[in-house]
């Protein structure tokens, strides 16, 4: 998966952003890993932030506290040891965060996700099914892991064997921890990651079930009834999902008006965009935009 255009946000800028000039928050900074303490997140980020593509991918590790985070249609409730991962080119943006929480953030650059990720099964999993829980004791040997890799890489900004597998061990153990993550699925939840990946990659242009039913040699049925099982809603309201999420990213640019969104997002008419927008937000898109008001703009 490689979504990626001028309205992704890079990690830099996410920093730069939401984090403010601060003191340098990281633990541990490497070419492609980046590392830091998440008790420093309520002080830092002040939530909630807009919605965000990310051209990056992150790891949490919640020990304490929580909180809530945007990750594409769904809004995901966090708390002590819960374990959450982003994939890169996928919407989110930070609804809450407790004060009392402790944990790890772990950005993975996509030049290295394949040496961490091994089993290409285990993150395809983890990329449609991101939230696992785990027991305390598991969290706390997550956490003793990133503690290790802070450590060892005090001295040290390369990135080496070991701390590409202490970054491996904790992937593992995060599939020995959450059975879910590993197991092989059925034909309906394998469907319905298929389905998934494929609207991430043609959402702007291909808006009909049928083009997704066709490219995984399935009836239109036979898909409806799939994604319906898993996710309790129709592909069709999946496909309006991403495109009006997507327009909320692209209405945070206000040099374009509603109708250079609308057109820019393959709509042939502003009406229609506008229609679908309310339908599914109970806003207008003029009325999304000015509630951005209170968000930053640089």
């Amino acid at each position: 998966m490689s979504y990626k255009n001028a309205d992704s946000v890079s990690f830099e800028g996410f920093v730069a952003q939401y984090m403010g000039s601060g003191p340098d928050p990281f633990a541990f900074q490497a070419s492609g890993i980046k590392l830091y303490p998440l008790s420093i997140a309520s002080t830092f980020i002040t939530p909630p932030t807009p919605l965000f593509r990310a051209e990056y991918n992150f790891l949490l590790l919640f020990l304490a506290g929580g909180g809530k985070q945007q990750v594409d249609n769904e809004i995901v409730e966090l708390k002590a040891n819960d374990v959450l991962f982003i994939r890169e080119g996928h919407l989110n943006a930070i609804k809450s965060i407790d004060p009392d929480t402790d944990g790890y953030y772990i950005y993975i650059d996509n030049t290295v996700l394949a040496q961490i990720f091994t089993d290409s099964a285990l993150l395809h999993r983890l990329t449609f099914y991101p939230k696992h829980s785990v027991s305390r004791r598991e969290m706390e040997w997550l956490c003793n892991c990133c503690e290790l890799l802070v450590s060892h890489k005090a001295a040290n900004t390369q990135p080496d064997n070991i701390g590409y597998t202490l970054l491996r061990a904790i992937v593992l153990k995060l599939a020995e921890a959450s059975p879910a993550a590993l197991a092989r699925p059925d034909r309906p939840s394998a469907i319905n990651m298929l389905f998934k990946e494929l609207l991430y990659d043609n959402f702007l242009v291909k808006r009909e079930v049928k083009f997704y039913a066709d490219s995984l040699a399935v009836s239109e049925n036979y898909l409806n009834r799939c994604v319906r099982t898993i996710t309790s809603k129709p592909p069709k309201q999946h496909i309006n999902e991403m495109v009006i999420n997507q327009s909320k990213v692209l209405l945070q640019d206000y040099s374009k008006d509603i109708a250079q969104v609308a057109f820019e997002l393959n709509f042939s008419e502003p009406s229609y965009f506008g229609r679908l927008f309310k339908q599914l937000t109970r806003q207008t898109p003029t009325e999304y935009r000015n509630s951005l008001g209170s968000f930053p703009t640089n």
